[in-house]
């Protein structure tokens, strides 16, 4: 997967800077990584979700808490759940702790994108490889989720709903 995202940042000519670090496995260990380097960009968080014998994507960033239950409606179905390894495995060959926001595989898995992360400038990502760090502008990262053949929505978050924004 690592290669396949360097060979689509490099296809679309997209600028981005790849650090080296101790290994992360968690949102907690990038942030910390990331402020010990002077890396003050948003991190991200993705996570699959799974959902009526479905999978879906969320990306949004490292500091935001998710509520599945919040996608329920979307989904259509009040049984959500986070994917577990294996499941992240077989759907998007992808690891816990690193998971891209893009760069699988698996082109049905429906990506859901928090608005929010384009209030930002830059956005960073382990690109499966916990000691790796890839930093994009979001205005690319945008870009990319507009180039792929998975189907993409937008979100924002309210005080108590999520509205998706088609796009």
């Amino acid at each position: 997967m690592y290669k396949n995202i360097k060979k689509i940042l490099e296809e679309n000519n997209i600028e981005y800077d790849e650090i080296e670090h101790e290994v992360s496995t968690s949102c907690e260990d990038s942030k910390e990584l990331r402020e010990n380097a002077w890396l003050e960009w948003l991190g991200s968080k993705n996570l699959v979700f799974h959902c009526k014998e479905k999978f879906y994507m969320i990306v949004t960033h490292a500091d935001k808490r998710i509520n599945a239950k919040r996608f329920k409606k979307e989904f259509g179905s009040k049984n959500i759940r986070f994917a577990n390894a294996e499941e992240i495995k077989e759907q998007i060959d992808g690891t816990i702790g690193c998971i891209p926001s893009f760069g699988f595989s698996n082109t049905e898995i429906p990506i859901f994108v928090d608005s929010e992360i384009f209030e930002h400038e830059y956005f960073m990502f382990n690109p499966d490889d916990a000691t790796k760090t890839i930093r994009i502008k979001t205005w690319d990262l945008n870009f990319i989720f507009n180039g792929l053949e998975n189907p993409v929505k937008y979100f924002l978050w309210w005080e108590e709903t999520m509205d998706i924004i088609e796009e």
